[in-house]
């Protein structure tokens, strides 16, 4: 069984308290790919490295902005270390999934303007797929849930599928196994099993 990192949305409490939170759709769709999750580990605010090295692979989930859209300390912990994991497993040639936010923040990473979107919360797009190795289905019907997207890409990355006003839906990195989706496959949508299909193929 293959063992992933899930970095998840974060909270903190009153007392400081930094909880993981994992929502019930999130947990089905891991459940799914039948694997086994390794939880992120901090010690004093800071990401544990030792705590992923046997870990086969990464899931950047979404839920929420990144700290240069929405400026909050959640948001800025939660990019820190999620920045760390992504440099550390493409460092280590493993694959990485990042889904909507986790998407924005390896865009981010490689210095890609993002722009705020309209028409693409709570809505449904179509989308014509290039040719690929990870998504093999030609059409899909995915779900919407972001406020801001890409129209570029950094230059090691390929644009696999787009809305029709140009926004970025599907990435992959030409040479490294790293996929991006800008919706969410865990969430409902008509195309949820070809989805599901091609992830369970990208962490094989």
């Amino acid at each position: 069984m293959k063992t992933l990192v899930l970095s998840p949305k974060i909270s903190i409490n009153k007392h400081k308290k930094i909880n993981f939170q994992i929502d019930q759709d999130l947990s089905n769709f891991l459940s799914h790919l039948k694997v086994k999750i390794l939880p992120v580990v901090l010690k004093k605010n800071k990401l544990d490295l030792n705590s992923v090295k046997s870990a086969d692979g990464l899931i950047l989930a979404g839920g929420g902005d990144i700290s240069t859209k929405q400026k909050t300390k959640v948001n800025q912990l939660r990019d820190s270390y999620e920045k760390k994991l992504f440099n550390y497993f493409k460092k280590k040639n493993k694959p990485i999934l990042g889904i909507c936010r986790g998407f924005q923040l390896i865009a981010d990473l490689y210095k890609i303007k993002l722009f705020k979107v309209r028409g693409h919360v709570r809505k449904s797009h179509r989308l014509i797929v290039k040719k690929n190795k990870y998504i093999l289905c030609k059409n899909l019907i995915v779900n919407s849930f972001h406020n801001y997207s890409l129209r570029n890409l950094p230059k090691n990355f390929l644009n696999i599928s787009s809305t029709n006003d140009g926004s970025i839906e599907i990435a992959s990195h030409k040479s490294k196994k790293i996929l991006c989706l800008m919706f969410h496959p865990e969430r409902s949508m008509k195309s949820k099993s070809l989805i599901l299909k091609s992830i369970k193929k990208f962490f094989k």
